[in-house]
Formats: C-alpha cells, sequence, structure tokens
C-alpha cells in the first residue's frame, strides 16, 4: 500500500483565518487526489481505482498491494504514456500552482 501525505503548516497562519485550514485541507487533498492519479500506471487497472482520501484529508492512500513498489520503482516499460513512479512529484510539478489557488480560494469561503 502506498501512502502519499498532504500537509499544511498552519502555525504561520494568523488565528484569524486559522478556522478556515480545514476546508482548505478537503479542499487540497480532493484537487491534489484528482489531479495525481492520471499520472499513475495504468497496465494495473485496480491501482488507479482503488485509491481514496483518508478521515484525517491528510492522505492518499492506495490501497492494493502492489501499489508501494509502483510507487518507488521505475520500471523500464510503462504501457500508458506520461505514467510512472512518484507521480505525485510529476502532478505537483504540472498543477501546483493550481492547487495554491484551490487552497485559497477555500480558506475565503464562508
Amino acid at each position: 500500500m502506498a501512502k502519499v501525505n498532504v500537509e499544511v503548516d498552519v502555525d504561520k497562519i494568523p488565528p484569524k483565518i486559522h478556522g478556515r485550514t480545514k476546508l482548505a485541507q478537503i479542499a487540497l487533498v480532493n484537487q491534489v487526489h484528482a489531479d495525481m492519479n492520471p499520472y499513475a500506471p495504468f497496465k494495473y487497472r485496480p491501482l488507479r481505482n482503488a485509491s481514496y482520501v483518508a478521515l484525517d484529508n491528510k492522505s492518499i492512500i492506495y490501497t492494493v498491494p502492489y501499489a508501494r513498489v509502483q510507487f518507488y520503482t521505475q520500471f523500464s516499460n510503462y504501457t500508458t504514456p506520461g505514467t510512472g513512479p512518484r507521480w505525485d512529484l510529476k502532478a505537483k510539478a504540472i498543477h501546483g500552482a493550481s492547487w495554491a489557488r484551490v487552497a485559497g480560494k477555500a480558506m475565503n469561503l464562508r
């Protein structure tokens, strides 16, 4: 099982908006999950379909037994272009700026 942690440092956030961080965390981890999944290897379809956001809204968990190997190991042949190990880092490089906007918008909601 592979686990990806998503953390927000709330120590530097003023108390006035501290209460909104939970909403931002939920929005952020769900967006990260949606954006990251297309970069997971597709040959084994259950890898993409067997993932969820943990109840604490801080982790994305892939439940299939081979998820950890796929996440950390570079193989020589991926059948789906654009996929491979550490799909979290690839998604971050491509979608990182939009993740900041998603969290920022969630912080401004009432």
